[in-house]
C-alpha cells in the first residue's frame, strides 16, 4: 500500500521542490546580468560629469586631480584641466604625494602623447609638470631595497598608506623609464628607472600571489580598502607585464567575489577591521563606493577613491555580478577564511619603526560569516593573545555583529568603545557557528575600550523576557543575552549618527550571547522566543554552555580565557587546509588557485605562472 500524502503535505512538498529548483536552476540569466553591467557607463558618466561641473571635494589637492581626471576622460574643459595640472606641482606638499599618485599616474597613462588610450589630451607643458612631480616624489624615497619580493607583507604606515605609496613607486618608475630626460637619471640609491620598474613588477607579482594564497587584506573590509585598491586598478590597466596585469585583475575579481557573497542589497555584512565609531559602526556599509557603479546597489558616491576604478577598463565577471544581485539564490551558508593579522616574531632587524611586518604563514584570524537572504552575521575569531602579538592595523576597531535585510541601517553590533575619539585594539574574542555567537571583551584590550556594549538599531522592535532581549528585524528574529551581571540602555549619541540604543553591560567582561534566525523558519516571534527561552544555558564558574535547538548545536565558552571555545565539544582549527571555504569561493591555503562558482557559472583564478 502506497504512502498517503495529505493536501497540506502535498502543498509543503511542492513548495520545497520549487525552492530546491530555484536554487539549482534559476540562476540569473546572462542578459539580465549584462544589462546591469551595461549600465555602468551611464552611472560612471553621471559621476564624472558632476566632477567636471562641480568637483568634489570642494578644495584641496583631490579637488584638482579629480577635476583633471574627469575632464580629460570625458573630453571636457581639457585646456582648463591641463592648466590645473601645470600648477599642481607648486601646490602639492610632500604629505600629499602618496595620496595623489594613483590618480596622477592614471592621468599620465591615459592621456600622454603616446598613450594607447586617449593620446594627446595632455599638453607638453602638463606632461613636463607631471614628470617633475613623479621625479620629486620618487627619487629620494623609492629604493631598490623596498622591492624585495620577500617583503610583500611589510606595510608602511598602514596597509592602505603603504599600498598607495608602493603602487605610486611602481607607476612612476615605469613612467620615468620611458621619459626622455628622466630615463637616464638615477634614483638616490643609484638605481635606474628601468631597473626600478622591473623590480616593482616582480614585487607585485609576488604580492598578488601572496594575498590570494594567504587571506587577502589585513584591513578586512575596512573603508580604507578603497585606497588600497586604487593601485590594483592602475596595474590591472597599465602594467606592461602580462602576468602582473592578469594577476591584478584576478585579485580584484577575488575581492569583489567575496564582498558579493556577504552582502544584502549592497550592504556588506561579516566582520570588518578598522571601522570607526559613529557612522562607521551604525550606518550602512556599502560596496566601498563602487557597488552602485558596478551593480546598481548601495548609493551613488563621488569619493576621490572612485576615480581610478571609474576610469578603469575592469568590469566584474558575470559570476561575480550574479553573486552580488542574487541574495535569494545564494541561499543560506557559512563561509570560513584564514586572514593575516599577527606580527612576524621576532621582528626582522633594521626595519623602520613606521613599518609593520606581518607573519606570512600564520595570520591568527579565522573569519566566520553566516549568510542568509535575510541577515548576515560575522566574526573574526581569534585566540586570546596579548595586544603586542597583533599588527595594529589588524587589531584596531574590529567590527563584529549582524546586518539585517530590509533596511540599510538595520544591525546589531558588539563594541568596546565609548566615544568617537577612541581607537580600540585587541578588543574582544568570540566563537560563532551558524547564527549563534558568543563574544567577550579581552582583558588585554588597549587604548580606549571603555565599557562593553551592543548596538541595537532603531528599526529593531525590542522586548525583554527571562533575561533575554529579543529583537524583530524586517525579516529576522534576534535574541541577546548578557551572561553575567546586569545591563542598562543608553540612547544614541550625536556621533552615532544613526538612530538606535546601546545595551551596556555593567560587568564589562561579561560574555554576550546572540542567536539570530530567519522569520521564515518560525511561525511567529512567539515561537522563536519560546525556543530561545527553552534552550539550555549553564554558567559554571567561567564556563558557559549554550545549546541551540534551532541550529542543533552546543557552544562552550571559557570566560577566563583558559581554553579556546568549542562547538559540539570541538575547538576550531586556526590552520584549516583552505584559505577560502564557502559554497561559492574555494581555495587551498597558499595554492594560488581560487575557484569562484555560482550554479553553472565558474571562474578559475590562477596566481601561478
Amino acid at each position: 500500500m502506497g504512502t498517503q500524502v495529505t493536501g497540506s503535505r502535498l502543498v509543503t512538498l511542492t513548495v520545497l521542490f520549487l525552492i530546491a529548483v530555484s536554487q539549482v536552476v534559476w540562476a540569473l540569466p546572462d542578459d539580465q546580468l549584462q544589462a546591469v553591467l551595461g549600465q555602468f557607463e551611464a552611472r560612471r558618466d553621471a559621476i564624472l560629469n558632476s566632477q567636471v561641473t562641480s568637483p568634489y571635494p570642494p578644495d584641496g589637492a583631490w579637488h584638482d586631480t579629480d577635476f583633471a581626471l574627469a575632464a580629460l576622460y570625458t573630453n571636457q574643459k581639457v585646456a582648463e584641466a591641463n592648466e590645473v595640472l601645470c600648477h599642481l606641482k607648486d601646490k602639492l606638499q610632500p604629505v600629499d604625494w602618496h595620496w595623489q599618485m594613483n590618480h596622477l599616474q592614471r592621468i599620465w597613462f591615459l592621456f600622454n602623447h603616446a598613450s594607447p588610450f586617449f593620446p594627446g589630451r595632455l599638453t607638453p607643458e602638463a606632461e613636463a609638470a607631471l614628470l617633475e612631480i613623479f621625479w620629486n616624489y620618487a627619487h629620494t624615497e623609492c629604493r631598490l631595497a623596498l622591492t624585495d619580493p620577500e617583503h610583500t607583507w611589510y606595510l608602511w604606515g598602514s596597509e592602505n598608506h603603504g599600498a598607495m605609496k608602493w603602487s605610486g613607486f611602481w607607476g612612476t618608475a615605469h613612467i620615468l623609464a620611458e621619459a626622455p630626460g628622466y630615463k637616464d637619471r638615477r634614483y638616490d640609491d643609484g638605481t635606474s628607472p628601468a631597473q626600478m620598474a622591473q623590480a616593482w613588477d616582480e614585487f607585485y607579482k609576488r604580492y598578488a600571489r601572496e594575498r590570494a594564497g594567504k587571506g587577502m587584506l589585513v584591513e578586512i573590509f575596512s573603508g580604507y580598502n578603497k585606497y588600497t585598491l586604487q593601485g590594483w586598478y592602475d596595474m590591472a590597466d597599465f602594467a606592461a607585464d602580462p602576468i602582473l596585469r592578469q594577476r591584478m585583475r584576478s585579485l580584484i575579481d577575488l575581492f569583489w567575489a567575496e564582498w558579493a557573497t556577504e552582502q544584502i542589497d549592497g550592504v556588506h555584512g561579516g566582520s570588518k577591521h578598522r571601522i570607526y565609531h559613529g557612522s562607521g559602526t551604525t550606518r550602512a556599509f556599502y560596496g566601498l563606493d563602487m557597488s552602485w557603479a558596478y551593480f546598481g546597489l548601495g548609493v551613488k558616491s563621488r569619493h576621490p577613491s572612485m576615480m581610478c576604478p571609474l576610469t578603469s577598463t575592469y568590469r566584474p565577471p558575470l559570476v561575480v555580478v550574479d553573486l552580488a544581485l542574487d541574495a535569494a539564490g545564494r541561499g543560506t551558508y557559512s563561509s570560513l577564511s584564514r586572514r593575516p593579522g599577527l606580527n612576524l616574531q621576532p621582528r626582522p632587524e633594521g626595519v623602520p619603526q613606521d613599518t609593520y611586518v606581518l607573519d606570512p604563514d600564520f595570520g591568527g584570524i579565522l573569519r566566520y560569516t553566516y549568510s542568509t537572504p535575510d541577515f548576515v552575521m560575522g566574526t573574526s575569531m581569534v585566540q586570546p593573545r596579548p595586544f603586542e602579538d597583533w599588527s595594529a592595523v589588524s587589531s584596531q576597531n574590529r567590527w563584529e555583529g549582524v546586518i539585517f535585510g530590509g533596511s540599510p541601517d538595520s544591525r546589531l553590533v558588539f563594541r568596546g568603545m565609548s566615544s568617537p575619539t577612541y581607537k580600540t585594539y585587541n578588543s574582544h574574542w568570540s566563537v560563532q557557528s551558524n547564527g549563534v555567537v558568543i563574544v567577550q571583551k579581552l582583558k588585554t584590550a588597549k587604548r580606549g575600550p571603555v565599557g562593553w556594549k551592543v548596538w541595537f538599531s532603531a528599526d529593531l522592535k525590542r522586548s525583554e523576557r527571562d533575561g533575554w532581549v529579543f529583537a524583530q528585524a524586517p525579516r529576522a528574529y534576534a535574541a541577546c543575552r548578557v551572561v553575567r551581571g546586569k545591563y542598562h540602555w543608553e540612547k544614541a549619541a550625536d556621533y552615532d549618527e544613526a538612530p538606535g540604543e546601546w545595551l551596556v553591560c555593567e560587568d564589562e567582561l561579561s560574555p554576550v550571547l546572540v542567536e539570530v534566525a530567519r522569520q521564515s523558519d518560525y511561525a511567529d516571534q512567539a515561537a522563536f522566543e519560546a525556543q530561545i527561552v527553552g534552550n539550555a544555558l549553564t554558567v559554571e564558574a567561567d564556563v558557559i554552555r549554550y545549546q541551540s535547538r534551532g541550529y542543533g548545536q552546543t557552544l562552550t565558552f571559557y570566560a577566563d580565557y583558559s581554553r579556546m571555545p568549542e562547538v559540539d565539544g570541538k575547538a576550531y582549527d586556526f590552520r584549516p587546509p583552505k584559505v577560502f571555504d564557502s559554497p561559492f569561493l574555494q581555495s587551498d591555503w597558499n595554492s594560488g588557485i581560487v575557484a569562484i562558482q555560482k550554479d553553472s557559472r565558474k571562474l578559475a583564478l590562477n596566481f601561478n605562472e
